[in-house]
């Protein structure tokens, strides 16, 4: 059955309809449209409109590739290359938005709640760098590190109410991102990504990344974190919210993917027991040397130990070295806690993140 016949009919069926029963009419519309989409092979309400197809389908993109290379710089078609043909492939090929290594630096504030009165400036980043596993899962390894700034004279805060304060730091942290489900209603390109936590300090449930689009041209990935586990320090309860926003023009120095990050929960260790509010806002940067001259400054100080943060971490082998190292130093203030008669040590970053 031609197009036009289809409409000939159409128009012949609704004239020999009687007037008083329009609303059948209006029925036997849609069954025929329904009918004749199934024929060619289109579900009832995969398409919006005739001459028209979705952001994903324009734009031949993936939500898990996309969210991958935005988060850790990984570049899948030249890993692909690789993992396929190993003896031949474009050493000197680069995709658009991948980068051997990525940092996401930021600022924000820290809120007591529920009052809203400003307690500190933060300020810090993450070093990533992704691993290709296979086509549907990437290993993240990376690292970051936030200080906390005087709200007034934006100095670094060593101290408050005499306590010391340090920075907010993991010094490794590997992530596993795995795809999941579509999302909308079928399309193979919108998919959720699925993360877990393979190493680190703190091991946390993690939740599905979903994906939309927000135009042509932009994805937005909601990525929810709900805690709520034993340390020991005792009972840790916080929500965070981490939304990234990418341009697919991928124009990092004009257009860079950019974060937004909200968090409820446990004080640093420095302030009593309560929960704060911190809000972060921040975008990635491709190189240690584009983050700003403070930063740097601030890493290469020769007086502090900061330097391990000029790069994500290489591989599970500089894992499992750090990893021994911490469980080396935990053991040693173990037995300083014993020979004081039980004292205890500095609160651990644990309960914060």
């Amino acid at each position: 059955m031609t197009q036009s016949t289809t409409r000939n009919n159409i128009s012949l069926s609704q004239s020999k309809l009687p007037s008083s029963l329009p609303s059948i009419s209006l029925v036997l519309l849609c069954l025929l449209q329904c009918w004749t989409n199934k024929s060619r092979g289109v579900g009832a309400f995969s398409v919006p409109l005739t001459g028209m197809t979705t952001n994903y389908e324009a734009n031949k993109r993936d939500s898990f590739d996309s969210f991958v290379t935005m988060r850790t710089g990984i570049d899948l078609q030249r890993a692909r290359q690789i993992s396929n043909h190993p003896d031949n492939h474009n050493q000197n090929s680069k995709s658009p938005g991948s980068s051997d290594v990525v940092f996401w630096m930021g600022e924000g504030h820290l809120y007591e709640s529920p009052s809203g009165n400003i307690i500190a400036k933060v300020e810090g980043f993450d070093a990533s760098r992704g691993m290709y596993m296979n086509d549907h899962h990437i290993r993240q390894f990376s690292r970051k590190i936030f200080w906390f700034r005087d709200p007034e004279t934006n100095e670094l805060i060593k101290e408050y109410k005499g306590k010391s304060v340090r920075p907010i730091r993991y010094d490794w942290q590997v992530f596993d991102f795995k795809r999941g489900k579509s999302v909308n209603g079928g399309d193979p390109s919108m998919v959720s990504i699925l993360p877990t936590v393979l190493k680190g300090p703190r091991s946390v449930p993690c939740m599905p990344v979903t994906p939309k689009c927000a135009g042509k041209d932009v994805i937005l990935f909601q990525c929810p974190l709900f805690i709520n586990i034993e340390t020991a320090n005792g009972p840790y309860q916080a929500w965070e919210i981490y939304d990234y926003t990418l341009d697919l023009s991928h124009d990092v120095v004009n257009r860079p993917p950019s974060l937004s990050w909200s968090r409820q929960g446990s004080n640093p260790p420095f302030l009593e027991d309560g929960n704060g509010v911190m809000h972060f806002l921040g975008h990635r940067f491709d190189a240690f040397e584009d983050l700003p001259q403070h930063i740097q400054d601030l890493v290469n100080d020769p007086q502090e130990e900061y330097t391990l943060f000029r790069a994500p971490p290489l591989n599970m082998e500089e894992i499992h070295s750090l990893e021994a190292k911490m469980f080396s130093s935990k053991k040693k203030i173990s037995l300083a806690n014993r020979r004081t008669n039980g004292g205890s040590s500095s609160m651990s970053n644990a309960r914060f993140s």
